[in-house]
């Protein structure tokens, strides 16, 4: 699902950094803060819910969209709209929807220049 999101994301013009589990997003986001973030809610080490949590706790990070991609049931979106996620993406998801969510979080100007933005 990692390559498949990668790729959907580079196909919209935007560079994409791909990482393989929670605690490697929060190194990355530390180092290089993203205009983005889609986050599985399952993952190795730190979890979505955790990763959003501590994403949206620190001051210079607050403000980064965090969208959580999950295939389990509604039940999680309470808790993930707790600590803070912008948006929730069901898997599968329909490609229109995934980049409809992705232009109203960044807007029109990133998805027109390929180089204006990251995810």
């Amino acid at each position: 699902m990692r390559e498949l999101i990668r790729a959907l994301v580079e196909d919209l013009g935007l560079e994409c950094v791909a990482v393989p589990d929670g605690q490697a997003a929060l190194d990355e986001v530390a180092a290089r803060p993203p205009d983005l973030i889609l986050s599985d809610l399952n993952m190795p080490r730190v979890g979505g819910i955790e990763l959003c949590r501590r994403v949206k706790a620190d001051p210079a990070t607050r403000f980064i969209p965090v969208v959580l991609v999950t295939g389990i049931g509604e039940e999680f979106k309470g808790t993930g709209a707790d600590v803070g996620a912008d948006a929730f993406m069901g898997k599968p998801f329909v490609l229109t929807d995934f980049r409809a969510r992705i232009y109203a979080l960044l807007g029109p100007q990133a998805l027109r220049s390929p180089d204006a933005g990251t995810a």
